[in-house]
């Protein structure tokens, strides 16, 4: 191998960068510094996150708003139901499309948090009573810990997370177009109305029980890793 490596002024030889590590002279503090850089990029990383759910959830909600309001200009004229007609599906799709990301992005935070939390488990191991500033989850109550929104047996969770409310507004677009869709085909409005909520509450239910099955498996596996 000798001649492969560049050499710096002094002549000594440089390490190709695929086999730097290995010739690392102090490797347990460039451990360390990797672990410091790790953490910074998984917080900005939540940032991120988050950031871009309430950039997501706020254009749909915009979206939405504004094509009510352009309905509210046209609610007495003869071109109000196709207006509807076009508009609902592109907006519940829309919808569709949003309430994915933000499950998306949920689960990149928990991902992203349960990686910062093994790497504050390796900080306090490094002096004897170092534990106490830096506190790992035992329960519910306990600072910093991956809460279980989403991912309990219990419906009521479910309304705590973004996407839920999201999903919860689209369920009631897509019901309604589904709605005025069937009685301008001709269906009595009281089947219409009753065949609307249906609809809406089954894809409510399925979509709700796809994000759980999607929290509780990314949940286990940051488990695992942990």
């Amino acid at each position: 191998m000798v001649g492969l490596y560049p050499r710096t002024m002094s002549g000594n030889e440089l390490p190709i960068a695929r086999e730097s590590a290995t010739a690392l002279p102090d490797r347990t503090s460039a451990f360390f510094s990797a672990l410091l850089t790790e953490q910074f990029v998984l917080q900005s990383v939540r940032g991120v996150t988050v950031s871009e759910s309430s950039s997501r959830a706020s254009l749909y909600m915009t979206t939405l708003s504004g094509a009510l309001v352009a309905y509210g200009f046209l609610a007495k004229t003869d071109v109000a139901p196709a207006y509807l007609g076009v508009v609902l599906p592109i907006v519940f799709l829309l919808g569709i499309f949003t309430w994915e990301r933000l499950v998306q992005t949920a689960l990149e935070d928990i991902i992203a948090l349960g990686s910062i939390q093994r790497i504050r488990t390796y900080y306090s191991t490094l002096l004897p009573g170092a534990d106490h500033f830096f506190p790992q989850p035992t329960d519910r109550t306990a600072v910093n810990e991956v809460l279980d929104i989403g991912t309990r047996s219990t419906w009521r969770d479910l309304v705590f997370t973004t996407s839920s409310a999201v999903l919860n507004v689209n369920a009631f677009v897509g019901g309604a177009g589904l709605t005025l869709g069937l009685h301008q085909s001709g269906l009595p409005k009281p089947a219409a109305i009753l065949i609307g909520i249906l609809a809406g509450l089954v894809l409510l239910v399925a979509l709700d029980a796809y994000q759980i099955r999607q929290f509780k498996r990314v949940k286990a596996a940051v488990a695992a890793a942990a």
